[in-house]
């Protein structure tokens, strides 16, 4: 079974059973009312218990007994995707299998305050972490109390590991300003409310630091506990310390990026490499090496990713950091503009020079609309999702896979047993 903790299961149970309320005289100036929701106590499947879509006896027992499962974790040959976009008050994450398109395992989380907020992780155990979502959960809408949290699902999903976040947190949720560290101990993310860096301690479920730096983000890209980041204003490199407290403390600045050096709203990382990929708004494409720490010597770009038939849109790298894969619409204007077009093909580069190696066509992929992309967890196939031809007024959602070194396809799946559409590809994390 997977469902978010809030979603407390009360059915079976009669309202007068489930609240239990205290009164006191209306002309008492201490009346009060209060009201109780109790758990649902809940144990593991045995024997004759049914889940999913097994039957189950019933014995007559009243409230009957919930018994739920531990997920499936997420493999090393899947990849994973989101359901819902902005505004959705949940999102569901899906551990695909690229050779079946089947849905293995379910994860609802909450959304981010702009883009979601979601790391996914290749485990061995049911109980290894499976997502960690920084949630916004707001029960009167923009206008009410919010509560800010970084949970941690695995298990049963109903017991997630939750992190409170102070009222004034405001986590980025642009793709690449947040991170998980590879040990999985920290959760780093830039802070809006902060103008700066905010860490939680995911063992000991609290947050742990802080260190407001103006006029510099909002990347982390993480490489054990240190995080690089970028000041734009002053063309600089970044270089912030998390010690063993996890406390973050500014480390170095170097004036390495070219003066006519433009950021972007997203970056990628490549974990194995530890190299960071930036595809700037006047299209420069730099691939930031931090294997060595803070660059010293000047940065350059790799090339420039503009091309006359249309506007560079989305872009990921594969893990060791050997190809970039760049999405063009068909018109130049931006895509984050209203008449930006339409994804019309996926150019794969070379990494080091960014000389193109393949183009995919959406006819190339057999779609008639892109959807997103994302490369696999060890960066050796590169897989393009988007809407197959319609059947019967409908149209499935078709997953397709590429090898990296030929760049021949390999599969060609269509998605089997997602609730919403999936709205986004993402690439889980190998935790050491």
């Amino acid at each position: 079974m997977t469902s978010n903790r809030r979603r407390a299961a009360f059915a079976a149970v009669p309202l007068a059973a489930l609240l239990t309320v205290t009164s006191c005289g209306s002309n008492d100036p201490e009346s009060s009312t209060e009201v109780t929701y109790p758990s649902v106590e809940f144990g593991d499947p045995g024997p004759g218990i049914g889940l999913g879509e097994q039957d189950q006896e019933i014995t007559g027992q009243f409230p009957e007994p919930l018994h739920v499962g531990k997920i499936k974790p997420i493999g090393a040959d899947q990849i994973l995707g989101v359901e819902g976009d902005f505004g959705s008050l949940e999102m569901k994450v899906d551990a695909i299998d690229p050779a079946t398109g089947k849905i293995t395992t379910r994860v609802v989380v909450g959304p981010g305050i702009w883009d979601p907020v979601i790391h996914g992780f290749v485990g061995k155990t049911p109980d290894d972490p499976a997502v960690l979502a920084a949630e916004v959960w707001r029960p009167r809408g923009s206008r009410g109390d919010a509560d800010f949290t970084v949970s941690t699902y695995s298990g049963n999903l109903l017991e997630p590991a939750e992190v409170a976040l102070p009222d004034v947190a405001r986590v980025h949720s642009r793709p690449g300003s947040n991170a998980v560290t590879s040990d999985g101990k920290y959760f780093v993310t830039w802070d809006d409310g902060l103008y700066g860096i905010r860490v939680v301690d995911l063992e000991s479920g609290r947050e742990s630091g802080a260190v407001r730096i103006v006029g510099c983000g909002p990347f982390t890209w993480m490489v054990g506990h240190d995080l690089y980041s970028v000041c734009e204003e002053t063309r600089e490199l970044l270089h912030v310390a998390i010690n063993d407290e996890g406390v973050p403390e500014e480390a170095g600045r170097a004036k390495v990026l070219p003066e006519d050096f433009v950021s972007t709203r997203k970056t990628m990382f490549a974990a194995e490499a530890n190299k960071a990929l930036l595809v700037s708004e006047n299209g420069d494409v730099f691939v930031f090496d931090f294997s060595g720490g803070l660059p010293t010597e000047p940065v350059k770009p790799v090339g420039n990713a503009g091309d006359p038939s249309g506007r560079f849109a989305e872009n990921v790298i594969n893990a060791d950091g050997t190809r970039i894969a760049i999405a063009y619409t068909d018109s130049i204007v931006h895509p984050d503009s209203a008449r930006g077009g339409s994804v019309a093909k996926v150019v794969v580069y070379d990494a080091a020079n960014l000389k193109p190696l393949r183009t995919y066509t959406l006819a190339d992929a057999g779609i008639t609309a892109f959807t997103s992309m994302a490369y696999s967890v060890d960066g050796t196939k590169f897989y393009i999702l988007g809407d197959a031809p319609e059947v019967d007024g409908e149209a499935p959602q078709r997953l397709v896979g590429f090898d990296v070194a030929s760049g021949n396809q390999v599969s060609a799946v269509t998605l089997d047993g997602n609730v919403e559409p999936v709205a986004g590809l993402l690439t889980p994390e190998v935790l050491e």
